[in-house]
């Protein structure tokens, strides 16, 4: 199958906390040329430079970059297809179709980089290259969070905030505990309409989002004594020969892909449910003297790109599915799904705040009062358009504007 890009090009000029005037905003929607179906989750960058983005689930994205890159090349890549690459000032006030070819596949072809390695010696040399190949300077990822809350088939919450992540020295061991420190830059949310959980910061959420990178953090889908692991492809991405390795144990199936030369994490993903379909794979804790909590259901995804020659983050995702029942007769009262992403738009080397703060579990992050203009002209990620059943659930009794002018 072949894929495609559709952008259009204009220049604007407007104050942007990351890029300078004035800028050139690349929009696009990326498609399968022969379904006609959106692709999604493509990474949309400038060769060389530390800013980024990614198609959204309907293949969609925006795109800022400064005038001044008008003789860079974006790329647009995804696994499995050859990249495309194009000079930015060639594509300003056009229409462009960009095919992405299909990149062939190397299973047979395994000799190429090293003989007779399985996946698990694969994924152990990786591991012994995280310090190599990941950054091991402090660093800043700004870039753009949301998260969306549903239950019982209605949206209860839409969060959105501008955020700087700082990280500090990594030493190649994987952690057990948050290392990131956190400066909430600006927020948005609507009225929390759930019928159970009325958290108003998104301290909880954000540290669990970030502790989901197995790199960083010990999660356990890279623990070669508990999973099995096999080779099923071997691609490429970015136009670079890469191994599509699986994973599993008991309750957990993943996907690795890891670069052939470098042996680089450049993507990890993990879904988690029971093995029987009738239960949850945890029954997890009490919430009241006649209400338990059981998810169904988990699933999270991390992905790397390449800046100066280390892999930093450039999308986080997770989602989960949980049952809030009635513990006499196990009948559940809500089905609740939460839906988390972060997208970093650029990546800073060397920077450091004494002003952020130690991100934990529960702690409290605001944005202090909605900034309208802010979010007029804010460079995030074009994430799913927020649809109509989205609004109409939230907009129930006021407008989703005068909501986030509420918050508090």
């Amino acid at each position: 199958m072949l894929r495609a890009v559709f952008l259009l090009l204009q220049i604007f000029a407007f104050n942007h906390p990351t890029v300078a005037q004035p800028t050139i905003k690349v929009s696009g929607k990326v498609v399968d040329e022969a379904t006609k179906g959106f692709i999604t989750f493509a990474s949309v960058s400038v060769q060389g430079r530390p800013i980024g983005t990614v198609t959204n689930a309907e293949g969609e994205f925006d795109f800022y970059v400064p005038a001044g890159y008008r003789n860079d090349t974006l790329i647009v890549s995804h696994v499995g297809y050859r990249s495309y690459r194009q000079k930015i000032g060639d594509l300003t006030n056009t229409d462009k179709l960009i095919v992405l070819k299909p990149a062939p596949f190397l299973l047979d072809e395994l000799v190429i980089i090293e003989k007779n390695l399985t996946a698990k010696e694969i994924v152990e040399k990786a591991i012994r290259q995280l310090k190599t190949n990941y950054p091991t300077q402090p660093f800043c990822l700004q870039g753009f969070f949301r998260e969306i809350e549903e239950e019982n088939g209605r949206y209860v919450l839409l969060t959105e905030a501008a955020v700087d992540l700082y990280d500090k020295n990594f030493d190649g061991k994987r952690k057990k505990g948050i290392q990131e420190s956190v400066d909430i830059k600006e927020m948005r949310r609507s009225l929390h309409q759930s019928g159970h959980n009325n958290r108003d910061n998104i301290g909880y959420a954000l540290a669990d989002l970030l502790e989901n990178n197995d790199v960083r953090y010990n999660r356990g889908m890279l623990d070669t004594g508990m999973n099995d692991f096999s080779i099923d492809t071997v691609t490429y991405y970015n136009d670079r020969p890469v191994y599509g390795i699986s994973t599993a144990n008991k309750t957990d199936r993943g996907m690795m892909y890891i670069d052939m030369e470098t042996f680089g994490f450049l993507k990890v993903s993990m879904e988690r449910r029971s093995r029987d379909p009738h239960t949850t794979y945890y029954h997890g804790s009490m919430l009241s003297d006649s209400l338990k909590i059981g998810r169904v259901w988990f699933r999270f995804s991390v992905e790397f790109e390449v800046y100066n020659d280390k892999l930093y983050p450039r999308r986080m995702h997770e989602s989960e599915l949980n049952e809030i029942y009635s513990a006499n007769v196990g009948k559940a009262k809500i089905v609740s799904i939460e839906t988390l992403e972060f997208i970093v738009n650029n990546i800073i080397p060397g920077k450091e705040s004494k002003e952020a703060k130690r991100l934990k579990y529960g702690m409290t992050l605001k944005g202090g009062k909605y900034n309208k203009d802010f979010w007029n002209n804010y460079n995030s990620l074009k994430l799913t358009t927020l649809n109509e059943k989205l609004i109409r659930d939230l907009e129930k009794e006021i407008s989703l504007t005068e909501q986030f002018e509420r918050q508090k």
